[in-house]
């Protein structure tokens, strides 16, 4: 059991080092829990954040495996792998937009918008350390790391297909 957990994280850390978009869903995944624990999110509501944090993550992981596997497979290019290729994408894809609208469901009505407006004015200080924030996630996203592929660009897709 214990190596399974290590072979678990071992595959996290690698998809957080390799993948600029699996970074990018964290750092948007932090901002939306630092939201739902600063409105005060109803059990129901934490569960469905919850729950698409969980599934946009791990469809990331999902779609960085099978890249993975088609490169090792097949590392020349071929249709079959970049249609598949493409579609473990385009999961990832449907995951975050509905995690996206359920996200605008549950922050972006009238009242959670005035609270999220109380809270500031009331605390300055945690909203400014929160904002300062920015910067450090934009680099934690956007920083190159020595194996990070996020210049591949899927360069095993053919350019066309039929």
């Amino acid at each position: 059991m214990k190596k399974s957990f290590l072979f678990a994280f071992r595959g996290f850390s690698a998809c957080l080092r390799t993948e600029r978009n699996f970074r990018f869903h964290l750092a948007v995944a932090f901002y939306v829990l630092v939201g739902g624990v600063i409105l005060k999110i109803t059990a129901a509501e934490w569960i469905a954040v919850l729950l698409c944090v969980g599934a946009v993550l791990g469809a990331e992981i999902f779609n960085t495996a099978i890249e993975k596997v088609c490169d090792a497979l097949h590392p020349g290019q071929s249709a079959a792998i970049g249609l598949a290729k493409d579609m473990a994408a385009g999961a990832v894809l449907m995951f975050a937009l509905i995690s996206a609208a359920v996200g605008g469901i549950i922050f972006f009505r009238a009242e959670r918008l005035r609270q999220l407006l109380a809270f500031v004015r009331a605390n300055p200080l945690p909203a400014i350390v929160l904002s300062l924030t920015v910067p450090l996630a934009l680099y934690f996203v956007f920083r190159s790391y020595a194996n990070d592929k996020s210049s591949h660009h899927h360069h095993r897709r053919p350019s066309k297909r039929r």
